[in-house]
């Protein structure tokens, strides 16, 4: 949206399709997300239970066990620390925008294909929790490529 001040200069104000609650969120989500209390706990949990997971279509009684362990914890560490940050913090205000979004095709931060995204489906989602656990089977393993595999360094060549 424009807006010309009295000066005559244009002022551009971007808003997003999301709510300000919405845009807090999703910032504290990342900031938890990144802590190092965080990737601790999440690493234990996925290197406790990922070999318990194979790349097969039948899935064990044992696996949606593990899956409901995995949102429970993670579902309440996320929500207490968020509510650390966020006095007024609701997590069934949170999950009907994030819902409403998804159902009308709208992706206002457009991070539909983030991993914040990616790890919020995987508490609600058994496919996305079981691709992420084959995920961190296959890392634990060695058996996916790394970015740096592919990176060429080289010295700029100067003129003497």
């Amino acid at each position: 949206m424009d807006f010309i001040d009295d000066d005559g200069q244009i002022d551009i104000v971007c808003h997003s399709a999301g709510s300000q609650f919405f845009d807090q969120v999703i910032g504290h989500i990342e900031d938890i997300v990144l802590s190092e209390e965080f990737q601790t706990l999440h690493d234990s949990f996925l290197d406790k239970y990922c070999m318990k997971f194979e790349n097969k279509e039948e899935n064990q009684l044992e696996h949606m066990d593990i899956f409901q362990k995995y949102t429970i914890t993670f579902e309440k560490f996320l929500v207490n620390e968020v509510t650390k940050h966020m006095n007024n913090f609701d997590m069934k205000r949170f999950a009907k925008e994030l819902r409403s979004y998804e159902a009308n095709g709208q992706d206002p931060w457009d991070f539909r294909d983030s991993e914040i995204y990616e790890l919020l489906h995987s508490f609600h989602d058994f496919q996305t929790f079981k691709e992420l656990m084959l995920d961190y089977r296959s890392r634990k393993e060695g058996n996916m490529q790394h970015l740096n595999f592919d990176i060429l360094i080289t010295k700029p060549l100067l003129d003497e």
